[in-house]
């Protein structure tokens, strides 16, 4: 049978946690599918659209994709067609409900396009697979009818993220976009607030016209933007981004919502002591290898940057139990997953 796979988020220019998701669930799969001899994947569509024009390419979503020859239509970033054949299965991921646990953040285009095409995805779905339990839970508060077709696979982190063994430099890094649900203008704050000197903070991130700044928001950036000691980085490529994580003494996330976060899977895999949040999903990556802090807490944010960088020990610590956790998630062991999903989608 052949599996049709949505590749249109693959033609973007910025990657974000949701590219990079579909980027290595498509390589690992093809990888995987030889090896264990699914019956699911003998065959793989890759269907994109011609245009880099987005809203042409939402158009073909619903009027050329779900007409793609193939027996198992997988959309793997958010949405899918508002129609599919009743001879075509559909799996989709849905990494988590922000748009309606934080909706603030988002232009008001994309919270209407996901509010009205999330319920009919949900519905059409035989199976739905999201990346964390604490996902699944918000999934099924807002939609409870998606009980019972809700499958949990984890992320994983590429090979390329790992320790170096580079020397540390006095710096700070956070990984995120620009979107004020990551929490950046806390790091931004908490920074200011800093009883240390001499160190930096490099800010890598995009920003999307998806997301709705405040006013506050915007002249925080743009002050932090004046300092010589905040670097703000965008659209490097993985090798840099590596290097970074590795060259850091201290990796900062104190999101307020995730539905995963792989930032702080790819900076304990790097061997970068975390500090993040205490809420939604980061916990589940996590695990007691980061130091927790209170993202609605600026002081907070700031003790536990203090607290970390002026224990030497305790960075070595958490350098050795990050590597150690970061090894229980792996992007073979999530393609296998799916693939396994797939399967029971394909029997039912």
């Amino acid at each position: 049978m052949k599996l049709i796979f949505d590749y249109r988020v693959l033609t973007h220019k910025n990657y974000t946690g949701v590219e990079n998701y579909a980027k290595n669930i498509f390589e690992n799969i093809v990888e995987t599918r030889l090896a264990i001899k699914s019956t699911t994947t003998e065959e793989i569509n890759i269907a994109k659209p011609k245009t880099a024009n987005k809203y042409l390419a939402h158009l073909w979503t619903h009027f050329i994709l779900p007409f793609q020859r193939g027996h198992v239509l997988f959309c793997p970033a958010n949405i899918a067609p508002i129609y599919v054949p009743k001879n075509k299965k559909l799996i989709i991921t849905i990494h988590d409900v922000a748009f309606l646990s934080y909706s603030k953040t988002f232009s008001k285009f994309f919270k209407f396009y996901y509010k009205f095409i999330i319920p009919i995805n949900i519905k059409r779905a035989n199976k739905i697979i999201t990346v964390s339990n604490s996902s699944k839970k918000e999934i099924e508060k807002y939609y409870p009818y998606s009980n019972g077709k809700i499958e949990v696979i984890y992320l994983g982190s590429s090979k390329k993220f790992k320790c170096l063994g580079l020397k540390k430099k006095k710096q700070i890094l956070y990984v995120g976009s620009m979107n004020e649900r990551k929490n950046f203008i806390g790091i931004l704050l908490a920074f200011n607030n800093l009883n240390l000197s001499d160190i930096t903070l490099v800010m890598v991130g995009n920003y999307s016209t998806n997301f709705d700044l405040t006013n506050e928001a915007q002249e925080i950036l743009n002050e932090a933007k004046l300092n010589p000691y905040i670097v703000f980085k965008s659209a490097i490529d993985n090798d840099e981004l590596v290097k970074l994580y590795n060259e850091s003494q201290l990796f900062v996330f104190p999101s307020f919502y995730e539905g995963f976060g792989l930032p702080v899977l790819e900076a304990m895999a790097c061997g970068t002591p975390v500090i993040c949040s205490s809420i939604t999903s980061l916990p589940e990556v996590g695990g007691d290898a980061v130091v927790y802090c209170d993202p609605y807490n600026i002081d907070n944010i700031k003790e536990k940057i203090e607290l970390v960088l002026g224990d030497e020990n305790l960075q070595k610590e958490m350098s050795i139990k990050g590597l150690q956790r970061a090894k229980e998630f792996s992007w073979e062991k999530a393609a296998k997953e799916h693939l396994k999903v797939f399967n029971e989608v394909l029997k039912s």
